[in-house]
Protein backbone atom coordinates (compact mmCIF):
# COMPACT_ATOMS: atom_id res chain seq x y z
CA UNK A 1 0.00 0.00 0.00
CA UNK A 2 3.04 2.44 0.49
CA UNK A 3 1.72 4.12 3.39
CA UNK A 4 4.76 3.41 5.33
CA UNK A 5 4.92 7.31 5.91
CA UNK A 6 1.97 7.49 7.18
CA UNK A 7 1.42 4.44 9.35
CA UNK A 8 2.75 0.87 10.52
CA UNK A 9 4.43 2.76 13.79
CA UNK A 10 3.41 5.30 16.68
CA UNK A 11 5.74 8.55 15.39
CA UNK A 12 5.25 11.70 15.33
CA UNK A 13 2.89 13.10 12.00
CA UNK A 14 1.60 9.15 11.49
CA UNK A 15 -1.65 8.13 12.00
CA UNK A 16 -2.38 6.60 15.71
CA UNK A 17 -4.91 4.40 15.51
CA UNK A 18 -4.79 1.63 18.67
CA UNK A 19 -6.47 -0.10 21.36
CA UNK A 20 -5.73 -0.23 25.11
CA UNK A 21 -6.02 -3.51 26.39
CA UNK A 22 -6.93 -5.06 29.99
CA UNK A 23 -4.59 -7.41 29.55
CA UNK A 24 -1.01 -8.52 27.54
CA UNK A 25 -3.07 -11.03 25.23
CA UNK A 26 0.50 -13.01 24.43
CA UNK A 27 0.74 -13.74 28.62
CA UNK A 28 -2.54 -14.83 29.08
CA UNK A 29 -4.39 -18.92 28.29
CA UNK A 30 -6.22 -19.14 25.26
CA UNK A 31 -9.14 -19.72 27.10
CA UNK A 32 -9.40 -16.69 28.71
CA UNK A 33 -9.06 -14.31 25.81
CA UNK A 34 -13.19 -13.59 25.33
CA UNK A 35 -12.72 -12.14 28.64
CA UNK A 36 -10.29 -9.49 27.29
CA UNK A 37 -11.95 -5.60 27.74
CA UNK A 38 -10.58 -2.54 26.13
CA UNK A 39 -10.05 0.26 28.30
CA UNK A 40 -9.65 2.94 25.22
CA UNK A 41 -9.51 3.35 21.80
CA UNK A 42 -7.77 6.11 19.80
CA UNK A 43 -8.46 6.76 16.56
CA UNK A 44 -6.36 9.28 14.31
CA UNK A 45 -4.88 10.17 17.64
CA UNK A 46 -7.81 11.48 18.92
CA UNK A 47 -9.71 9.10 22.13
CA UNK A 48 -12.91 8.19 20.64
CA UNK A 49 -13.90 5.81 23.44
CA UNK A 50 -12.92 5.47 27.31
CA UNK A 51 -14.23 2.84 29.53
CA UNK A 52 -15.13 5.08 32.57
CA UNK A 53 -13.55 3.02 35.12
CA UNK A 54 -10.02 3.67 33.01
Amino acid sequence: MRLENQVGSLEVGKSADFLILDRNIFRVPVATLAQTKVLQTTFEGEVVWEDGGF
